[in-house]
């Protein structure tokens, strides 16, 4: 199926795609076949930095995974808790949150309690 026409965001034809997709809209394409015109639509689905030169993509997903974190887990999530203590997290009591990898918060399924930006905030005299 060939392309007949190419539109970049903001031309005429693509504006409803925009209201739905806004800036992850990148394209607006028309197809042709012998009894149809096909519309498709390019996104952006994710976006992320792009590592140094010279540095492995391994090498900078395993530091984010061994980055701490800080992760709420109500007092009476006994199980969730306990969990945290076997996988060696920390009590930060003055924050109340566990400081743990971000590896092992996505292990316990807690990716969704993480708070960014808290960890850096605690200090080795605040831990139990």
């Amino acid at each position: 199926m060939p392309v007949t026409r190419t539109l970049k965001p903001g031309q005429p034809g693509t504006r409803r795609f925009q209201a739905c997709w806004g800036d992850k809209l990148v394209a607006v394409r028309y197809r042709r076949s012998a009894n149809t015109v096909y519309t498709t639509i390019e996104i952006i689905v994710d976006e992320r930095e792009q590592p140094r030169p010279g540095v492995s993509l391994n090498a900078v997903h395993a530091d984010r995974r061994a980055a701490m974190v800080a992760v709420r887990i109500a007092y009476e999530e006994h199980v969730l808790r306990n969990a945290a203590k076997r996988n060696h997290a920390r009590w930060d009591k003055t924050h109340k949150v566990w400081l743990m990898p971000r590896g092992t918060a996505v292990a316990l399924g807690l990716q969704d309690r993480v708070v960014e930006g808290l960890a850096e905030q605690c200090t080795e005299s605040e831990l139990w």
